[in-house]
């Protein structure tokens, strides 16, 4: 026997189940909205990416898995520090043996108008992704100046700061003035020399002036524009009243030639967070690569607030 509908009844139906169709639509729509996940892809190479919000970041782990996390933010350069991943393992052995090590880049494209602030967030996205919390955190340079704004926050996060060659403010632009004149005219040469002389020694700098000025070798169109955009989010930064509110162990390490932020600037971040301060004598901004012993007051840190 056949089920018979007359028309009424069938337009009725019609129109019934487009009224269901519309509200399960609008219903899954909220669900991808509130449900909606970041992506963690791992790779064989051992450079994974995190992905949300449109926006991908890179990062890679070593050392001892079964220790406390620690978070590396590097500073500005013009290729990615991704492509260093074997000489950073290696320069950070020191650390591996009793801790679980992450370093993240920038995010692969930056908007214009990127800040700071903006990578700070960012940064804390991909670390609750990949699931991490209570980390310490340890910040090179403008890295340093994100590192800060993590802190004040999340600070549920952050377990301690290591602040190197960083600031909490920027009151001399010449060094950033230079390079993003530089860039904009893509003239490489001049801009890794004037890099290599404001980060380093003369004397280190001329020792390997030559594989300073190769490190620029291959860069994109897109290496540029977030250089750029890195440089120019940087000019205006100034967290210094906010220091107040960060309440976890700090330890500063600086140069007394630093001629980025100059030595005053670690000073300042030491007294404000009221943390210990080991300053280089004789050395400028990129104490960290030239030193042999830089590692050990980062490992004598981490060990006293990780006991």
């Amino acid at each position: 026997m056949r089920l018979r509908i007359t028309a009424n009844k069938e337009v009725y139906l019609m129109r019934a189940l487009k009224m269901l169709l519309s509200v399960c639509l609008l219903l899954m729509a909220g669900c991808s909205v509130e449900t909606k996940e970041d992506t963690v892809i791992k790779n064989e190479n051992g450079i994974n990416t995190v992905k949300f919000d449109n926006k991908e970041m890179d990062w890679f782990r070593f050392g001892n898995e079964d220790g406390p996390k620690v978070v590396i933010l590097p500073g500005i350069s013009l290729k990615s520090v991704m492509g260093s991943k074997d000489a950073v393992i290696a320069a950070y052995s020191l650390l591996a043996e009793d801790y679980d090590v992450y370093l993240f880049d920038e995010i692969r494209v930056l908007p214009e108008g990127y800040t700071i602030a903006d990578m700070a967030d960012d940064a804390l996205r991909a670390i609750g992704a990949i699931g991490l919390d209570d980390v310490n955190i340890m910040g090179v340079s403008h890295g340093g100046m994100a590192a800060q704004l993590m802190a004040i926050k999340d600070p549920e996060t952050v377990h301690s700061l290591m602040l190197c060659s960083t600031s909490s403010r920027i009151e001399d632009r010449t060094a950033l003035q230079t390079w993003k004149k530089l860039a904009e005219e893509r003239d490489l040469p001049a801009l890794m020399a004037s890099f290599g002389e404001y980060v380093y020694t003369p004397s280190f700098f001329e020792q390997y002036r030559d594989l300073i000025l190769a490190s620029g070798e291959g860069a994109t169109e897109q290496d540029y524009q977030n250089f750029l955009i890195s440089v120019e989010g940087t000019m205006d930064f100034d967290c210094y009243e906010q220091l107040k509110d960060i309440h976890c162990p700090c330890l500063v390490i600086g140069a007394s030639e630093d001629r980025i932020l100059g030595v005053q600037a670690s000073y300042d971040l030491a007294e404000r967070l009221h943390c210990d301060c080991f300053i280089y004598e004789g050395y400028g901004h990129g104490v960290y690569d030239e030193v042999p012993d830089y590692l050990t007051h980062i490992k004598a840190f981490l060990d006293g607030v990780n006991e």
